[in-house]
C-alpha cells in the first residue's frame, strides 16, 4: 500500500515500495501524484520484463572491475565494454539473445578481427552478464552456450630467425644484455626492466616485481600472476655475458636505468638502436622532419627505422629451446612463470609442428639425393 501525507509546503507525498526500493512521489493534487505512481509502476514492470538496461549494467560492471585490472590491461578491457555498449545500448538484459551477440561477433569476423580479439570480446560480454546475475539479481547469461564463429584467423608471433638469434648471441655488449636475459632466462620484458643488482645472486635470478609503464613513467608492480614469482637459474651463456658488468652498480641499482628503471621511451629507443646496430631493422614507412632543407628550400625528411623482432620473441625462443631439450612441462611452467599449464602445453604443440616441418626437410633432402 502507498502511504499518503500532506506536507507543510502544501504538496501531497505518497511513498511506495517498488522492487524493494522505497519511492517518493510528489504533486499538488492526488491525481497528479497517482499519475506519477502509475507511470513508475509501469516502468518497473517493463524493466522486470526487459531486464536492467545493458548500458547501466555494463557501467556498474566496469566500476567494480576496473580496480581489479592491472594498469596495462585496462585500456583493452574498457574498449571492449564500450564496444558492447555500442551494440546493445538501450536494450534490456533479458531482451538480448545469443543470436544477437553471435551476429555482432560475426560482424567482427567479417571485418577481419582475429580469434583472440573476438574471444576476448565474448569473454567480457559474459563477465557483464555474470555481474548482472551475481550483483543485480539477473537470471540469465546468453553467452553460456554461445560458440565463436568458425575459421577465425589466429595470429601468432613469428619465432626469431636463426640469423637473428645468431646475431643476438654474437652481440651481448651494451644494451645487448637485455635480449640476452630474454633469450637465456625467458623473463618477460617488465621483469627484466625491474631487475636490480641484488636480484642476481648465488647463480640465480629472483623475479619478484615488474615494471609497468603508466604512459611513459615506470612503475614497479607485482609480477603478472602469482606464478610469475619465481627463481630462474643463471645459465652459463648468461653468466658469460654478465661477467663483471654489474660490478659498478650498487645493490639497489636497476640493471637498466641505475637509480630508476628505464622510461618507456628510453627502452624503445635503446631496443631500436640495438637492432639497428646488429643489422635487424627495417623502414617503417614513417618519416620525420630533420629540421634541414634541400638546396631548393624543401624540408628534408628521414626514415623511421623499426626493429625486425621484439624482446618478447626472444622469450618465446627460450621456451622453444626448453621444449626441444625435453624439459618437463611442469618445469617449463615454473621457469616461464606461466599461470596455466595449458599455456606451456601449447609450446609443446608448436614445437611438435616445427619438428615435423624439419623432419620433412630432412627426408626430402635424403630422397632427392638418392
Amino acid at each position: 500500500m502507498a502511504k499518503t501525507k500532506k506536507r507543510a509546503d502544501g504538496l501531497i507525498e505518497r511513498c511506495r515500495v517498488i522492487d524493494g526500493k522505497t519511492r517518493h512521489f510528489y504533486g499538488r493534487t492526488a491525481k497528479e501524484v497517482q499519475a506519477k505512481l502509475d507511470a513508475a509502476l509501469i516502468e518497473a514492470s517493463t524493466r522486470r520484463d526487459r531486464g536492467d538496461p545493458f548500458g547501466e549494467v555494463a557501467e556498474a560492471f566496469w566500476r567494480a572491475k576496473e580496480p581489479c585490472i592491472k594498469y596495462g590491461s585496462r585500456r583493452g578491457y574498457r574498449h571492449k565494454v564500450e564496444l558492447a555498449k555500442g551494440w546493445f545500448e538501450g536494450q534490456g538484459m533479458r531482451e538480448i539473445t545469443s543470436t544477437d551477440i553471435n551476429r555482432e561477433l560475426m560482424h567482427m569476423a567479417a571485418q577481419g578481427y582475429a580469434y583472440k580479439s573476438i574471444a576476448g570480446q565474448k569473454s567480457v560480454l559474459s563477465l557483464i552478464w555474470q555481474y548482472w546475475c551475481a550483483e543485480m539479481n539477473g537470471d540469465t547469461n546468453p553467452c553460456t552456450l554461445l560458440k565463436l564463429p568458425q575459421g577465425l584467423p589466429q595470429k601468432k608471433r613469428r619465432a626469431p630467425t636463426e640469423e637473428e638469434i645468431a646475431d643476438v648471441k654474437a652481440h651481448p655488449e651494451g644494451f645487448g644484455l637485455c635480449p640476452a636475459m630474454m633469450m637465456y632466462a625467458g623473463l618477460r620484458l617488465g621483469e627484466v626492466m625491474a631487475l636490480q643488482k641484488r636480484d642476481l645472486a648465488g647463480g640465480k635470478i629472483s623475479v619478484t616485481k615488474a615494471v609497468v609503464w603508466h604512459s611513459n613513467t615506470p612503475v614497479l608492480e607485482p609480477p603478472k600472476t602469482a606464478s610469475a614469482l619465481r627463481t630462474v637459474p643463471i645459465l652459463q651463456p648468461l653468466a658469460d655475458v654478465l661477467a663483471s658488468r654489474l660490478d659498478d652498480l650498487a645493490d639497489d641499482d636497476f640493471i637498466f636505468g641505475g637509480a630508476q628503471p628505464y622510461t618507456k621511451s628510453r627502452y624503445e629507443n635503446a631496443w631500436r638502436q640495438y637492432c639497428i646496430s646488429i643489422g635487424h631493422a627495417h623502414d617503417s614507412g614513417k618519416r620525420y622532419k630533420t629540421g634541414k632543407t634541400s638546396v631548393t628550400g624543401e624540408a628534408l625528411y628521414k626514415a623511421v627505422l623499426e626493429a625486425d623482432f621484439t624482446a618478447h620473441q626472444l622469450r618465446h625462443e627460450f621456451a622453444g629451446v626448453l621444449v626441444e631439450c625435453g624439459i618437463s612441462p611442469v618445469v617449463i611452467k615454473e621457469l616461464m612463470g606461466h599461470a596455466d599449464i595449458l599455456t606451456t602445453q601449447r609450446w609443446y604443440a608448436e614445437a611438435k609442428a616445427r619438428a615435423v616441418d624439419e623432419a620433412a626437410d630432412i627426408l626430402n633432402s635424403y630422397f632427392t639425393n638418392q
